[in-house]
């Protein structure tokens, strides 16, 4: 049996608000000593950025950030901030 993952909706980049913001907006989940860090690309909006504690800042399609953002919620990771 093949199980497929629902396409995530709802996420805290989809807000119209922050679209048109000049600011630089990020949401970190975190879970115990892990902090993952995203952030929307102001260059190129098909683009979200992900870090993971002090490791390098990647770039990922705004697809693969969706997924990777549900999947941590889902194992028990919390929004702790939005700045």
């Amino acid at each position: 049996m093949v199980l497929t993952e629902k396409y995530p909706e709802n996420m805290p980049w989809d807000s119209e608000s922050q679209l048109k913001s000049k600011t630089n907006v990020k949401w970190m989940l975190t879970n115990f000593d892990n902090v993952y860090i995203f952030s929307r690309s102001r260059f190129n909006k098909e683009y979200i950025y992900i870090q993971k504690n002090n490791e390098r800042t990647k770039a990922v399609d705004e697809y693969l950030a969706r997924f990777t953002y549900q999947r941590l919620f889902d194992e028990g990771y919390d929004l702790a901030a939005v700045a």
